[in-house]
Parts: C-alpha cells; sequence; structure tokens
C-alpha cells in the first residue's frame, strides 16, 4: 500500500496531494469521532478551492478549461441531498421553536455543502488504485478501534473471561454509539467482499489481511451486542452469497464462504452465547411481525402525528415538541427512531420523498454501472434508517455524505477497471 501511495502522489500537484489527504482521513475518522472527521471535510472544501483556483479546475457546469476531459455527471446525484437540506430550512417559515429548527438545519448543512464541493470538483487524480487504498484504510482503521477497545476491555477488568466479555460490551458500549459502528463495521466488511470477488488477483499477503479484518469485524459486531448490527451481518451475507452464486457465478468461493460463515456462528455460539441468543431473538420477531418491541409503539405516536400534517410536517424546531402530548414532558421524548418518520414529520412528505431519492437513485446508478459495493451499503442504509434516526447525528449525517462522494469516484469511469 505505501508503494501504490508513493507511486500515485508522484506526480500531483501539492494542492491536489492536500485534498486526497482530506478526502482519505474524512472516511478513516468516521468510525473513531464524526467531529474530527467534520473538521477533516472543512479542511477537504479548503483544499478543494485551493486546487481549483491554483489548476483553474472549476467543474460547475463544465466550467474547467480542458474540454477533452468532460464532467463526470454522476455528481447530479447528489442534487437531492442539496433539495433535502432545503426542505428542512424551507420548514423553518412554520416551525415555532426556531432556536431547535436552527440546529437542524446546521446538522444538515452538510447535505448541502458537499454535494457543492463535489459539483466544483472533478477527482481526475483519483485513480481506482488510489480509491482502492482509500478504502482499505478505512478498513484498517475499524480493525484498529476493535484492538483499542478490546485492550481498553481486558485492561480494565482482572476477573473471568465470561464477565470480561460483559465487561468488553460495556466498554463499547460507552465509546460510540453502536447502531452507527455496525453500520460503519458493515460498510467496510461489504468493501472486503468485493475486493475477495473482484477481478484483480489478489496475493497470498493481502488475502490473509482481508480474512484477518473480517474476522475481526464480524467479532467487534457480536461484541457490540447490537440488534442492528446482527440484521446487518445478514442482510450481508445474503447479498454476498446471492451475488457470488447468480451473479459472479462462483459456485466454489459461494460454497466455501457459507461454510466460513456457519463455522463462525458455530465458534461465537460458544463464545458468546447471549449475543447468538439475541441473533434468533431479532429473526423472530421479524418474522413473525412482533410489535411489543419499545420502538415499535414509538414509531406508532409519530405516525399519528404525521398523520395530522402530512403536507408540511410540523417543522424542523418543533418534531419533538409534537411528540409531547403522548409522552408527558419533553424529558420523556424519544426521538422517532425511525428517519422516514422523523423526516416526514419535520419537512412533510417533500423531505421523505427527497430522502428515499438520496438512498435509490446511487442504488439505481451503481446496478447499471455493475458496482456491487453501494448497492450493498444503501440496502443496509435503508433497513438502518427504519429503525433509527441516524440523520439526526453528526456520525449518521457525516456517513451518509462522505460515503456518497466515494460512490462518486466509483461510478467515474475513470476509477473503473
Amino acid at each position: 500500500m505505501k508503494q501504490v501511495l508513493k507511486q500515485e502522489f508522484s506526480h500531483l500537484h501539492w494542492t491536489e496531494k492536500m485534498e486526497i489527504i482530506c478526502l482519505t482521513a474524512m472516511l478513516m475518522a468516521i468510525p473513531v469521532d464524526a467531529g474530527l472527521s467534520l473538521f477533516l471535510t472543512s479542511c477537504w472544501f479548503l483544499s478543494v478551492v485551493l486546487k481549483n483556483s491554483f489548476l483553474k479546475r472549476w467543474s460547475f457546469f463544465a466550467w474547467h478549461q480542458d474540454k477533452s476531459y468532460p464532467y463526470n455527471k454522476n455528481a447530479y446525484m447528489l442534487t437531492p441531498m442539496m433539495l433535502y437540506w432545503l426542505a428542512y430550512l424551507t420548514s423553518m417559515l412554520w416551525t415555532e421553536n426556531q432556536s431547535a429548527g436552527w440546529v437542524e438545519v446546521g446538522q444538515n448543512a452538510w447535505f448541502f455543502a458537499i454535494p457543492l464541493t463535489c459539483l466544483c470538483n472533478d477527482f481526475r487524480q483519483i485513480s481506482q488504485r488510489l480509491l482502492r487504498a482509500m478504502l482499505w484504510l478505512f478498513v484498517l482503521t475499524l480493525t484498529v478501534v476493535f484492538f483499542y477497545l478490546l485492550a481498553k476491555a481486558i485492561i480494565t477488568t482482572n476477573q473471568s473471561s465470561s464477565i470480561f466479555l460483559k465487561s468488553g460490551l460495556n466498554v463499547f458500549h460507552n465509546y460510540i454509539h453502536y447502531t452507527y459502528s455496525t453500520l460503519y463495521i458493515a460498510s467496510g466488511l461489504a468493501f472486503l467482499y468485493t475486493e475477495f470477488i473482484g477481478k484483480e488477483r489478489l496475493s497470498r499477503g493481502i488475502l490473509a489481511l482481508l480474512v484477518f479484518c473480517a474476522c475481526c469485524m464480524v467479532a467487534f459486531v457480536f461484541l457490540l451486542n447490537s440488534r442492528a448490527g446482527i440484521l446487518y451481518l445478514i442482510l450481508l451475507s445474503l447479498m454476498c452469497i446471492l451475488h457470488t452464486f447468480f451473479i459472479r457465478k462462483k459456485y466454489c468461493v459461494g460454497i466455501v464462504s457459507l461454510i466460513a460463515l456457519l463455522a463462525l456462528v458455530a465458534v461465537l455460539h460458544y463464545t458468546l452465547p447471549e449475543e447468538l441468543h439475541r441473533f434468533s431473538n431479532t429473526t423472530s420477531e421479524i418474522t413473525h411481525g412482533d410489535m411489543s418491541d419499545a420502538r415499535f409503539q414509538i414509531m406508532n405516536n409519530t405516525w399519528i402525528v404525521v398523520k395530522n400534517h402530512p403536507l408540511t410536517g410540523v417543522g424542523a424546531g418543533d418534531r419533538m415538541d409534537s411528540l409531547v402530548p403522548y409522552y408527558g414532558t419533553l424529558d420523556d421524548v424519544y426521538c422517532p427512531h425511525n428517519q422516514f418518520l422523523d423526516t416526514w414529520l419535520a419537512t412533510g412528505v417533500l423531505g421523505m420523498l427527497l430522502l428515499w431519492i438520496m438512498l435509490l437513485l446511487p442504488t439505481v446508478i451503481a446496478y447499471k454501472k455493475k458496482q456491487v459495493l453501494p448497492v450493498m451499503i444503501n440496502i443496509m442504509l435503508i433497513v438502518g434508517l427504519m429503525v433509527e434516526s441516524m440523520l439526526e447525528r453528526q456520525m449518521g449525517v457525516v456517513f451518509m455524505t462522505v460515503i456518497n462522494v466515494y460512490y462518486l469516484l466509483l461510478f467515474d469511469s475513470k476509477h473503473t477497471s
């Protein structure tokens, strides 16, 4: 990887190097701290402005001078993101709680700023090799975070191994919200799958690293004890097996992968029985449509308010206040735990439809371009948004915007093999 980075950087202008470093750091920082990733995103904005100023590469409306290099039209898939933010901004016209509303608008401002930056950028200096290296660094960051937390759990307990695992779960929970962490991990696993199944033959060293990182991240999900993480693993496993058998038609690889998955579950059955029991409970709830879970009750209360304000919603600042009659006080109010309902509640039906377009448009483009990674990540993201108001936290907003920048790089013909 060091050799790849050295070769790729050798011929680049210093402003291009600055942009690549910031763009890579944005993705690597997400599993560690969303605030740090936002800071690095701001650095990326600055690097793009400097690059475009020095090299005259303003791509918005094809303003760049090199006509032999066509502007990447796929950048317009980010337009629904900008409209989504404008829906939140417009809802301020009927929001009573202005202070809370401006917090929501500011938090979602990245849905406007990052697409605008992409529209003004051409990414011409980022090759396929460099893109793969950047995604590998994201996976390695997740692996390092896993071992850091594992070491922290070992240091903070002197009890037996079975108690140690429970202590480790508490450490993980206190570190970062597990719903978001498991989405990052599942995205890393999806990338490793595309590497494993890709056209390029992997060396033994890279293959060993791939297997090692994949095992660490699967164990990471189980140690986090997250139902969302378990659902992501179920979805990802099914998508990988279906893609291997029916799209790539690599039957031997599919069978070996299935056996490896079953072996891993068998090992975890003896080492983490509580987590496996949680796994079976989750699948049972989905199969039988169990509505006793508290999240279903929370979503039902949100739906009642949405039905009373279906077109415009209650406004970005009044989304939580509107639920008070069902909980008693504002301190007792739970967020809707469903981003589609939450967006509908805040901005009306238009915002909710824009959210669906934000998710489905890159998925459709990826399907047409035979890029499986965005399809897998977006399917898992849709599931996550159905059980969590993920875009009401910085760590959700930053991930969704940054990962779409990487979708652009994958969709660009310059970066595909």
